[in-house]
């Protein structure tokens, strides 16, 4: 299974999907945490921030994610996702496919800033890059940025109880 977290840098993907892989580990699943902008470190360093090398990242992680799906492993991968033709590829490139889309208000993301991407010059997605309404999205979760965000946890783990 496949569980993709997508949103603007800065709306909790990683939050949750880090919090969401202690929770599936505790009920012993074999799970696998593919953060984005971990990855992009990792095997993508050769790529910069145009649309076309994101283009490129992306599918490097789409391919990595159907690898590890193939291995029995579930992915929780959290990732900016801006390419609609991708996330409607996932749907048929995975055996269970779970989108979940994280929504928060864009000027309180900004305000915080929280990994001063915002703040950076240029090619950044939700500034310079436009950030697409996703595709078909299983859940949308929207974050306030208050303790009620990780009452979803509960929620998203009973949708994905129900795909496995």
């Amino acid at each position: 299974m496949v569980i993709w977290i997508i949103g603007q840098s800065g709306c909790g993907k990683t939050y949750l999907a880090k919090k969401l892989c202690s929770q599936l580990k505790k009920r012993g699943k074999k799970i696998f945490l593919l953060d984005g902008d971990e990855f992009r470190k990792k095997f993508s360093n050769d790529l910069k921030y145009t649309k076309a090398d994101r283009k490129k990242n992306s599918l490097r992680i789409q391919k990595f994610c159907k690898y590890l799906e193939n291995q029995n492993i579930i992915v929780i991968c959290s990732i900016l996702s801006i390419f609609i033709n991708h996330q409607k590829k996932n749907r048929k490139l995975f055996k269970r496919y779970l989108q979940i889309y994280i929504k928060a208000d864009t000027k309180n993301i900004h305000k915080r800033n929280n990994k001063k991407i915002y703040s950076k010059n240029k090619n950044v997605v939700g500034k310079d890059i436009d950030f697409p309404n996703p595709y078909k999205s299983n859940m949308i979760i929207f974050n306030d940025f208050t303790s009620k965000y990780l009452l979803n946890i509960k929620k998203i783990i009973r949708r994905i109880y129900a795909k496995l």
